[in-house]
């Protein structure tokens, strides 16, 4: 368990850097975790010792994304979210994206914005509030790995419960969070470095074909 400050550049190196890599929902309290500081480290060994490349936690929410965007002089020309999914379909899995941006309805954007103030963290959203903003730069990957909502949970009990090695949790999950922890840090490390000239199987997302977001007021009806 390591503090979160010391695994992220300090502010004048990210302002400076050309290249962005952003972790939406990263957590500091498990390394064994996808989304960890151990990602951090694998990234950094993987990454130019220039400099050239900052890697910052963008688990604040999009609206602090934003603000953040706009009050730097000095802006990235290229940027590489990296997330959970929004639904999981196939545990274990990281697919690999370029966004493309599109415009959503008011209505779409502010039920987003509505979301993200209730403390939820998603990368969709994010992707969306900071289209609507104009803060992406042209070049904007994602990169996806589908962790299903209930693992951190999960591996939270198994490490307390001396379980924590990667071959339990691989058994429990039905994933390798070793494995796709190697894989979110191969796929982001090229395009952050490389970006379109990166060797990844780039698919493209667009705002106007995401799902909709979280519905904030469900009916239950119980039938006696």
């Amino acid at each position: 368990m390591r503090a979160l400050a010391s695994q992220f550049d300090d502010t004048s190196v990210t302002l400076t850097a050309a290249q962005l890599i952003g972790i939406v929902g990263y957590t500091p309290v498990l390394d064994a975790f996808p989304l960890s500081a151990r990602l951090v480290d694998d990234l950094r060994l993987r990454l130019p010792a220039d400099g050239s490349v900052a890697i910052e936690n963008m688990s604040w929410g999009p609206i602090h994304v934003v603000q953040r965007f706009q009050d730097q002089v000095v802006k990235p020309k290229r940027l590489v979210l990296v997330g959970g999914t929004s639904v999981s379909t196939e545990p274990g899995r990281v697919r690999t994206y370029r966004w493309m941006g599109g415009k959503l309805s008011e209505q779409d954007v502010q039920e987003r914005v509505y979301e993200a103030v209730t403390g939820i963290v998603d990368i969709e959203n994010t992707l969306v509030i900071g289209e609507h903003f104009g803060i992406w730069p042209v070049e904007c990957f994602v990169v996806e790995a589908d962790i299903p909502g209930n693992v951190f949970g999960s591996m939270v009990i198994a490490d307390n419960e001396k379980r924590g090695d990667d071959a339990s949790l691989t058994r429990e999950l039905g994933f390798s969070p070793r494995r796709l922890q190697h894989d979110i840090a191969v796929l982001t490390a090229a395009l952050a470095v490389d970006g379109v000239n990166a060797k990844v199987p780039l698919e493209e997302k667009v705002s106007t074909a995401l799902g909709p977001g979280a519905t904030f007021l469900r009916n239950r009806v119980a039938v006696g």
